[in-house]
């Protein structure tokens, strides 16, 4: 069976179900979560390889505050796939992570920008295809409506999937 983790989708679940339960009092109470063991009740496996994609970093942004950011952005992703890692989950790097401009406030007419990766999906969706030759249990934890294009051909190549996502999603 191959678990395939769609990067901060399952991030910002695990943070809500976490905050729903009081149990999250900063992003750091992440670390101490136990994601092998989690997918595995989840899944009702003990064998199971665990695939976490992610951004690989592009270039910094030049604005100041976007800088700072980012910097942030880049130590957390560091520790987490650290910590991942530390469990046996494989990192899969695929994507980058780029600045876009977010929404205008309706009050003041603010934009602050907003960093959004690109091509993980891409990357998980190849991955899936390309593994549903030689592993026919496939675990999908994301609530990204993109990649139900290759769960379709991945069962109709006779793959048994199963998805996990946030009952909200």
């Amino acid at each position: 069976m191959i678990v395939y983790l769609d990067g901060e989708n399952v991030v910002h679940q695990l943070m809500d179900v976490l905050r729903r339960t009081r149990r999250l009092h900063s992003r750091d109470d992440l670390l101490k979560v136990d994601v092998v063991g989690l997918i595995k009740r989840l899944v009702g496996t003990k064998d199971a390889t665990i695939k976490y994609y992610t951004t690989t970093i592009g270039s910094a942004p030049t604005d100041e505050d976007l800088e700072k950011r980012w910097q942030d952005i880049l130590a957390w992703t560091e520790l987490w796939t650290k910590h991942l890692e530390g469990q046996g989950i494989q990192i899969v790097e695929a994507g980058k992570l780029r600045a876009r401009d977010g929404l205008v406030c309706k009050n003041c007419g603010h934009q602050e920008a907003v960093f959004r990766e690109k091509g993980v999906d891409v990357r998980l969706a190849v991955d899936l295809v390309v593994d549903s030759e030689t592993d026919k249990n496939l675990v999908i934890w994301s609530s990204d409506a993109d990649l139900l294009p290759a769960v379709e051909v991945i069962k109709d190549r006779g793959a048994r999937v199963k998805i996990l996502a946030h009952k909200d999603s």
